[in-house]
């Protein structure tokens, strides 16, 4: 490829009028081509919206894009030149609007000179400089996107001459990707496309064409399923799995207390607390209504518990009586432990609350206010005493609410009925009776129970391994999660559940071996699941607890290695917050106003004219801008055979209506499939 220096004469097609940050006018010439170029030393059309043009800089090339092409009438300069006495008339004359993109440089390295595609302007050119039509050469380069680090091949550039179009897919993925596009625009081949390919590339750059990808794929229409069927190891789950498919369950015990709560709706004041201690108590394995040693051995490890609490963080809680519920504790524990005031050891733990008692006075309204780390001490080492002396087996209870530890999900309504007989919760009776019909109802309901509390106990590992794939990705590198078939009044929260745990165990991976493990994370119809505003209610439901944890995700998954992918044809229905931490696009045709608006928001207003082009693109073509790819790029995606494509086809109804395509089947069937347990 030439130097900067050495650019041919006869790649000059105009000269530059005008400079500003966001667009540069340029003058045609009266021979620069007018509909196909041959200047460049190949055939291609020119000049047309979108094509690439270069100006010559200090440092090589400024790469800008046509946004506007027009006639206007001046005086012919070539006319003017031959006789200063003719008329001056007006003559058309062809100008050209040119956003500025990027720079074409030079590396230079043990092979040589090579050109670099880089993001961002290093310098303007000024008025008068030359605009040159690049050669096949420098479109190769422009269109190639990320140079010789593109490991993931997405489509051709049109604009380039079906340059190949390559990625980089820690760009890619690592920061985050929106495949936006209408209905018909070809957005879920491209998402099939671009698993399909991670997949494939990343086999034929190993020496035993194996990988460790990790792809999962939320489903709720049931599009996928099929169209991987030809590559091993796909995992497809399914609440009604068929041959060669695994179940689909997300078990109860697995829900954090904050799911749990918007799915049963349980209100802050009391049900809330109530349901939390439940979680709690299932998941270290105590019962509320245990009795003599073992219900004293309980006590003292749930007082251990929150004094430990206090101990751990003693300047927080240095003013004490200002946390009326530690307060409250101290005050209570008298009568909570003179029932067993004859028991070894109690009589240390009620003469050290007494002690502290008299020095803070009653409720902690004393004097001297500010507890001290020796007398918390002092009550944990007398608790401590107390609890060995029962020689009762009580863990410690170092479980929360949230930690994923496994229980029966039928023991819940138990275990509320019998807290609420406890005196901590008796008051509360009033409140939780329909709180319990509500998790009654939620447990019995035969559509949930082989997804929420599955006869067959799978630990954790073996769920995660099943989801995520196993450690070395011997069972396969995708999984399909087909929610299609799921009852709708549980799918936010299984897709929510399934977010979180994902992201739970990619951060429990980082902390245990101090790396990443990474992992895509593909939500398909998007808007339905990460909406852009919440219910404003005031107890939380399934979709606002769904949409918060994807905003989490997005803003924090990076960090531990979970790329998030999101496919929608309504991106002014997504979440903001999730939208403005993509950091990459591949935009089809749109067109909404409204979601056009949104998609021109996210991008810098110098490219807000590339995105006119949006609601006339053809399927399969898409523009490619953002962090993975050094300037927006126009790509025609890659082909996929038909049974490698989501089962997305629109309906044809005059075939159908005509006869021309019968569909076998008859309405007992359906309904025998449809109500058999």
């Amino acid at each position: 490829m030439h130097t900067p220096m050495e650019f041919r004469s006869n790649q000059v097609i105009g000269t530059v009028e005008s400079v500003s940050p966001r667009e540069l006018k340029v003058m045609l010439l009266d021979d620069a081509p007018g509909s196909t170029s041959l200047n460049a030393g190949f055939v291609q059309r020119f000049p047309r919206i979108n094509a690439w043009v270069l100006v010559p800089s200090e440092v090589g090339y400024l790469v800008g894009v046509v946004t506007w092409i027009g006639i206007d009438s001046a005086a012919s300069e070539v006319f003017k030149r031959q006789d200063p006495g003719l008329l001056d008339v007006p003559f058309p004359r062809r100008r050209m609007a040119v956003t500025p993109l990027g720079t074409l440089r030079w590396r230079t390295n043990a092979a040589g000179s090579e050109p670099e595609l880089v993001r961002g302007i290093v310098s303007y050119p000024s008025v008068g400089e030359p605009v040159l039509v690049p050669d096949e050469a420098q479109l190769r380069t422009i269109g190639s996107v990320s140079g010789g680090n593109g490991k993931l091949r997405l489509g051709t550039s049109p604009l380039a001459g079906d340059t190949p179009v390559a990625v980089n897919p820690d760009r890619l993925f690592g920061r985050h990707l929106a495949v936006l596009g209408s209905t018909g625009s070809g957005k879920s081949c491209t998402v099939a496309g671009l698993v399909r390919w991670s997949v494939t590339s990343a086999k034929a750059a190993t020496t035993d064409g194996s990988s460790r990808a990790r792809f999962i794929i939320l489903d709720p229409n049931g599009e996928y399923r099929e169209c991987f069927r030809d590559l091993t190891g796909v995992r497809v789950l399914r609440v009604e799995p068929e041959d060669g498919e695994e179940a689909l369950t997300v078990p109860a015990w697995t829900w954090s207390s904050s799911e749990w709560a918007a799915i049963t709706r349980a209100s802050l004041q009391t049900q809330r607390p109530l349901l939390q201690r439940t979680l709690r108590d299932l998941r270290n394995g105590f019962d509320p209504e245990a009795s003599g040693t073992e219900r004293l051995a309980i006590e003292l490890r749930a007082h251990a518990q929150i004094w430990s609490i206090l101990y751990s963080d003693m300047p927080r809680f240095s003013t004490f009586p200002k946390y009326t519920d530690f307060t409250r504790v101290l005050d209570d524990m008298p009568g909570v432990f003179s029932q067993w005031q004859n028991e070894p050891g109690v009589n240390l733990v009620l003469g050290q609350v007494a002690s502290m008692q008299a020095r803070h006075g009653a409720g902690g309204r004393g004097r001297d206010g500010a507890y001290i780390s020796t007398e918390v001490q002092a009550l944990l080492q007398a608790l401590a005493t107390a609890f060995q002396a029962t020689n009762v087996v009580v863990s410690l209870g170092t479980r929360t609410e949230d930690t994923p530890v496994r229980f029966n999900p039928g023991d819940v309504v138990n275990h509320l009925e019998g807290l609420l007989r406890t005196p901590e919760f008796q008051r509360d009776a009033g409140y939780a009776s329909s709180f319990i019909t509500r998790v009654r109802g939620l447990l019995g309901d035969l559509r949930l129970k082989a997804i929420i509390a599955p006869e067959v106990e799978e630990p954790l590992e073996a769920w995660l391994s099943r989801f995520l794939g196993d450690e070395t990705c011997s069972n396969g590198e995708v999984t399909v999660v087909d929610l299609s078939l799921l009852a709708p009044e549980v799918m936010h929260t299984a897709v929510a559940v399934i977010g979180r745990l994902t992201m739970e165990a990619l951060q429990h991976v980082r902390a245990s071996t101090k790396s990443v493990l990474p992992t895509v994370l593909v939500l398909e119809e998007a808007h339905n699941f990460v909406a852009a505003t919440n219910s404003g209610a005031e107890i939380p439901t399934t979709a606002d607890l769904c949409r918060e944890t994807f905003n989490r995700i997005a803003r924090e998954g990076r960090k531990f290695g979970l790329g998030l992918v999101l496919s929608s044809q309504r991106p002014s229905a997504l979440s903001q917050t999730v939208l403005s931490q993509c950091n990459s696009f591949l935009l089809h045709r749109l067109v909404n106003d409204r979601d056009q608006d949104l998609v021109a928001r996210l991008v810098p207003d110098s490219l807000g004219d590339l995105l006119h082009e949006l609601p006339s693109l053809p399927p399969r073509q898409a523009i490619l801008l953002g962090w993975a790819t050094e300037v927006p790029t126009l790509v025609e995606v890659g082909h996929l055979q038909r049974e490698q494509r989501p089962q997305s086809d629109d309906p044809k109804f005059w075939d159908s209506w005509t006869g021309a395509e019968t569909i076998d089947f008859s309405w007992e069937a359906v309904v025998r499939d449809w109500t058999s347990s």
